[in-house]
């Protein structure tokens, strides 16, 4: 296939592309990436298109305006995989590298040499697009397979930007116009068709596959406090309980005269008191601990593997730590306490009923002492 036919099959898929991520993007101002993604994609056809018509253009523009408008496609590209992780942007990321480029251009030493024009412009872009696909690497935590996808679309597009590097610097007397035909920019199309479909199809993968773990995570979670809501903490206790792992303790705490705080300083204070309450649990507990808000003030915590001992010096000092946190909520100040009942619980229990009774016990047995309080509940039979 020659050249020409490879960099109009590109320009191709990448309007084809942007066409989706417009559809899929439109209505979801929250969701700036789709636009981006959007004109990154036009603009990048545009550069490719020009490439094929540049033996037409005046000299300065040969060197400038298919080379200037690939790497600012890239910029956005970089700009848009930012946007998608939640991070910083600004305005330089995207026309930054293009005004570098163009600037480095209109030095005549520079602009009169092929070889230098093509070695500059594939720096740019081999650094672009490796960031690109470092700012997809950073969030792999998230375990979604397509963030893989386009790890390796953007890699293989920068290696090849690299491959592209070494022929400017060791093969500078072979460069003999700006785009050399040659077998390495045949290479570099195929390279370009497999990039241009994979880092699209992943691109619209990668979102579908997030909104459904955020769907997922919104099912699971209390929007308040972020932590486990109910339904979710129930059917994960209720799974260990059957397969009956070990020891762990379950406390059961709310916190103290709640009504009195809404009442007293407003709705938005209790529901700043109940986020402080969480923040406090997921800072004390370890990671494989489980923390949940199962009720309007009531939460509990599932504490694995430790002794009744550590278990409720665990849940005394959520106490301790809670009574002396200062909340504010706008100009008010002021301070909770919570009342706990704990529970520990043996290899042999598996009824969810009987044990979330018994630790409820605990609680009123700590609210009917006094508050301010833990109470350990009384053995439950398995």
């Amino acid at each position: 296939m020659d050249t020409t036919t490879l960099f109009l099959a590109i320009a191709l898929i990448l309007v084809v592309m942007a066409t989706a991520f417009h559809v899929a993007g439109r209505g979801r101002r929250d969701q700036p990436y789709w636009g981006t993604w959007t004109v990154a994609n036009l603009v990048l056809a545009a550069a490719l298109t020009a490439y094929v018509f540049l033996d037409d253009l005046p000299r300065f523009f040969m060197a400038t305006v298919p080379n200037g408008l690939l790497v600012l496609g890239f910029g956005m590209r970089w700009l848009a995989a930012r946007q998608f992780g939640g991070r910083d942007t600004r305005n330089w990321m995207v026309w930054g590298p293009c005004a570098l480029f163009v600037g480095l251009c209109a030095i005549p030493a520079v602009a009169g040499s092929y070889s230098a024009v093509y070695t500059i412009v594939n720096v740019i872009l081999c650094a672009t697009a490796f960031a690109t696909a470092a700012e997809f690497w950073r969030d792999r935590a998230d375990r979604l397979p397509s963030r893989i996808g386009l790890v390796f679309a953007y890699g293989i597009m920068g290696a090849s930007f690299a491959v592209r590097v070494g022929q400017g610097l060791f093969a500078a007397g072979d460069i003999v116009r700006y785009l050399p035909e040659d077998t390495l920019l045949e290479i570099h199309l195929v390279v370009g068709v497999l990039h241009a479909v994979g880092a699209g199809a992943f691109a619209l993968s990668l979102a579908y596959e997030r909104g459904n773990l955020e769907l997922r995570h919104a099912a699971d979670h209390d929007a308040l406090t972020g932590l486990l809501n109910r339904g979710a903490f129930e059917a994960r206790l209720r799974r260990r309980l059957e397969h009956g792992c070990g020891n762990f303790a379950l406390a059961v705490f709310d916190v103290d005269h709640f009504k009195g705080i809404n009442d007293t300083y407003g709705h938005a204070a209790g529901d700043e008191a109940l986020r402080t309450c969480a923040q406090v649990c997921r800072s004390i507990v370890r990671d494989g601990d489980m923390v949940a808000r199962i009720g309007g003030e009531e939460f509990a915590v599932l504490l694995d593997g430790l002794s009744a001992n550590e278990a409720r010096a665990t849940v005394e000092r959520i106490r301790r730590t809670m009574k002396a946190t200062i909340i504010s909520a706008g100009e008010r100040r002021f301070r909770i306490s919570i009342s706990a009942g704990i529970h520990h619980v043996g290899a042999g229990s598996r009824d969810f009923d009987a044990l979330m009774r018994v630790a409820d016990e605990g609680l009123y047995a700590a609210k009917n002492g006094g508050r301010d309080r833990i109470e350990e509940a009384a053995a439950m039979s398995a």
